[in-house]
């Protein structure tokens, strides 16, 4: 490349990268949170600075990088020109059948590269699409897995058993090892009323299970009043985070406070959790001015960030109580730990523990609609912990107060039997 070219280059990236800062901070002026905005601008142009000084002087391991490319072109080459069936040469699905294999090497369960219509089906599942039949679990594709990211309360899927990180091998004997999600998923859903024998693997253990498909409208919050012993306690559900959870919670929150409730029962059983804008506004209802919500680690330690609450939120004196489970997960353990730390003498978890995953992650979209969901930070609660065994796979899980194993002969009779003993604990905070 010639030095003019370099650096015409140069100055365009400096130019687009010194635009993305400015645009990057008058975001960061939009939140409703303590952020150190001039620790946030430096670290921004420290970035810049290092992305500039790369580019200028590329590093053996770049080159490395180039030879690599080019021995992928070569192969390219000489399949176009020597393959003896040139019909069987699909080079958009051997592209996308590639990079899903170089980005599962990382053997991170939540970082998969997404075809275009992988891509389309993970949008449809993030809006909650009312009129999917389906057996009511999110799926992501891996090589040669079908892997089960969440499972909904009330589902198909939970009431036959599956689990998240759940690998689903067949669909009614079809394998689905070198099928697209969005093929797969295909083989899986509708129509309603009809069943599905998946072939499942978890650990180590293959069997087979029939699933009822169904057409469900799932809502993503739930409230009702309890009463126990002439106390009156609000009940919210959150089964789901969607595009209008948030608005769905704080109306009906706004509900159970005008009938004089004396607490809360918290239901994030069985929520895995998506959108963090709408994250970051549930857990700051339980806090007080200043108090920390919550605090992200990056993989540049220059990045990581301390989120706080910006005025005093309507529960943060409220006695609560946290119905949790092995399938709550992600933002919701944090919302629970951030809960429980912030107001200790207030707050009691109930259940069994979570699930353990403390990590997020972003899409990144590419122009032909194919995308890239990688993790890319970590979740700490207030006082700085975390219960990852190591970088990106789930750890132990929070931990309740007081354990209460599901009784399912019960559940069946409609008795919740955590959920009455959510109404015990809370009680005795409250009289």
């Amino acid at each position: 490349m010639k030095i003019k070219n370099v650096i015409i280059f140069l100055l365009w990236f400096t130019t687009a990268n010194l635009l993305s800062v400015f645009f990057y901070f008058s975001y960061l002026h939009t939140q409703k949170f303590n952020v150190d905005v001039e620790k946030q601008i430096t670290d921004k142009i420290v970035q810049l600075r290092q992305s500039i000084q790369n580019l200028a002087n590329p590093s053996l391991s770049n080159l490395d990088n180039i030879d690599k490319l080019k021995k992928f072109n070569d192969i390219k080459q000489i399949l176009d020109t020597n393959y003896f069936d040139p019909s069987l040469i699909s080079w958009t699905k051997m592209w996308d059948a590639a990079l899903q294999a170089y980005v599962a090497a990382l053997w991170d369960p939540f970082t998969v590269y997404l075809t275009a219509k992988d891509n389309e089906s993970l949008h449809k599942a993030l809006k909650g699409k009312s009129d999917f039949q389906w057996i009511w679990a999110v799926v992501t594709k891996v090589p040669e897995w079908v892997l089960i990211e969440q499972v909904f309360k009330d589902s198909p899927a939970q009431k036959a058993g599956l689990k998240p990180l759940d690998i689903i091998l067949q669909a009614d004997w079809v394998d689905l090892a070198n099928l697209p999600l969005w093929e797969a998923v295909n083989k899986i859903k509708w129509p309603a009323g009809t069943t599905v024998e998946l072939t499942i693997k978890r650990d180590w253990k293959v069997f087979k299970v029939k699933v009822t498909r169904a057409k469900l409208v799932i809502k993503s919050v739930n409230s009702d009043i309890k009463v126990y012993k002439g106390q009156k306690f609000g009940y919210i559900s959150i089964s789901s985070v969607w595009e209008e959870t948030y608005d769905e919670f704080e109306k009906q929150l706004n509900d159970l406070l005008k009938q004089h409730i004396k607490g809360i029962i918290l239901d994030l059983r069985w929520n895995w959790g998506w959108y963090l804008d709408i994250w970051y506004k549930i857990w700051a209802v339980w806090a007080k001015k200043w108090q920390i919500v919550v605090q992200t680690k990056y993989r540049n330690p220059l990045m990581n960030r301390i989120f706080r609450a910006y005025k005093d939120w309507k529960l943060h004196w409220f006695p609560t109580v946290v119905l949790i489970n092995w399938y709550t997960a992600s933002a919701w353990e944090i919302i629970t730990a951030a809960i429980k730390e912030n107001n200790p003498k207030k707050v009691k978890l109930v259940w069994t523990k979570t699930f353990g995953k403390w990590t997020i992650q972003t899409l990144t979209e590419f122009r032909d609609w194919s995308s890239l969901k990688y993790t890319i930070w970590k979740w700490y609660t207030p006082k700085g912990e975390n219960v990852c065994k190591k970088w990106v796979l789930p750890g132990k899980g929070i931990k309740p107060d007081i354990e209460v194993k599901f009784d399912d002969k019960l559940y069946k009779k409609w008795i919740d039997n955590q959920l009455e003993k959510a109404k015990e604990v809370l009680y005795n905070l409250v009289k």
